[in-house]
C-alpha cells in the first residue's frame, strides 16, 4: 500500500463527505532535532511537512473511522538515515467500534510507512489491536490503544515484531481552545537491529517511548491553529544505543461537522516511526 497516496486522498476527500460524517484534514511544517549514539547525525535539526486526515460517521451506537498522517523531513540532500535518522513516516487507520453511553470500545487495523534497510524508498508496516475511550463528566476524553505490530526492514536484521500502544487525554475547553496530551510506548521483542544467530542466542529486543502534546486554537467556526510537540526516544537494548526525536509541528486545520464530536481515537504512529531508527541504530 501507497500510505503517500492514500493520505493524500483521505485530505482532498475528507471534505466531499456526507452531512452525517465529520471529521477534519490539517497540514503544516514540523521542526525535528535529531541524537545518536551510534552514529554521528550531522547538520541537525531538519525541516519537513506533515499532512493528516480523519472522517468519522455514526450508524446508530456502532461508529467507524478512517484516518491517516503523512511525515516527510528534508534531509538536505545527504541521503544517509546513518547520519540523518529516519526521512519518511506515515500511516493509515480503518477503526470500527461500538459506543456504551460515554464509553467506547472497538478495534482497528493500519499499513504504516517507515524507513527501512537500505532502501531510499519507505517500507511498509502493520499495526492492529483494540481501542478505547471515556468521556468524564467535565468533558475531556481518556482513551487507550494496543496492537501487536510489524515491520520488516530487512528480514533476519532488521525487525520490528511485538506490540506498539498509546494511552492519552484529550479536552475541548471553550469554543476555541482544546488539547491533548498522550503517551506512546512499544517493544519490538527480540529482533530490532540484529536477530539471535548462532554466535548469539539471545533475545535482541528494541523499545521506543514518545510523549505528544498537542493543541489547536479555533480562528473562524471551521478554521483551527495546530501546534504540537513531541519527544521519541528508541533504544537498542542490546548495544545500549539511542536515538531520539525532539519535533516542533505548526498548521493548520480545517474541520466539517462539529469539532466536539470528532474522535480521538487516531491511529497511533509512534511504533513506525520507531522502526525507521532500526538501520541507524544498526
Amino acid at each position: 500500500m501507497n500510505i503517500t497516496t492514500v493520505v493524500f486522498g483521505l485530505v482532498f476527500a475528507a471534505p466531499l463527505a456526507a452531512q452525517d460524517w465529520v471529521g477534519s484534514v490539517e497540514g503544516g511544517l514540523f521542526s525535528t532535532d535529531r541524537t545518536s549514539t551510534d552514529t554521528t547525525i550531522v547538520d541537525s535539526p531538519y525541516t519537513g511537512y506533515f499532512v493528516a486526515g480523519q472522517t468519522q460517521r455514526n450508524f446508530g451506537d456502532y461508529r467507524l473511522s478512517v484516518d491517516g498522517r503523512l511525515e516527510m523531513m528534508d534531509d538536505k540532500d545527504i541521503d544517509d538515515v546513518y547520519e540523518t535518522g529516519p526521512v519518511h513516516s506515515g500511516v493509515i487507520g480503518l477503526h470500527f467500534g461500538r459506543e456504551f453511553g460515554d464509553a467506547y470500545f472497538g478495534a482497528f487495523a493500519a499499513a504504516g510507512n517507515f524507513d527501512g534497510y537500505d532502501s531510499e524508498s519507505p517500507m511498509t508496516g502493520t499495526l492492529a489491536g483494540l481501542e478505547g475511550s471515556y468521556t468524564l463528566p467535565i468533558g475531556a476524553v481518556l482513551y487507550a490503544q494496543v496492537g501487536a505490530m510489524e515491520a520488516i526492514g530487512y528480514p533476519d536484521d532488521n525487525e520490528y515484531v511485538g506490540y506498539a500502544a498509546r494511552v492519552g487525554a484529550k479536552h475541548q475547553f471553550n469554543d476555541r481552545i482544546s488539547a491533548g496530551l498522550s503517551y506512546e510506548f512499544g517493544q519490538s521483542n527480540d529482533c530490532f537491529v540484529d536477530c539471535p544467530d548462532d554466535e548469539n542466542e539471545v533475545d535482541e529486543p528494541g523499545v521506543f517511548s514518545m510523549v505528544t502534546l498537542d493543541a489547536s486554537y479555533a480562528v473562524t467556526d471551521q478554521m483551527d491553529i495546530v501546534a504540537r510537540y513531541a519527544y521519541l526516544n528508541v533504544f537498542d537494548e542490546d548495544d545500549d544505543d539511542t536515538g531520539t526525536e525532539s519535533t516542533f509541528y505548526l498548521g493548520a486545520r480545517w474541520n466539517f461537522g462539529a469539532r466536539s464530536e470528532q474522535t480521538a481515537l487516531t491511529t497511533p504512529m509512534g511504533g513506525f516511526q520507531a522502526a525507521g531508527w532500526m538501520d541507524p541504530l544498526d
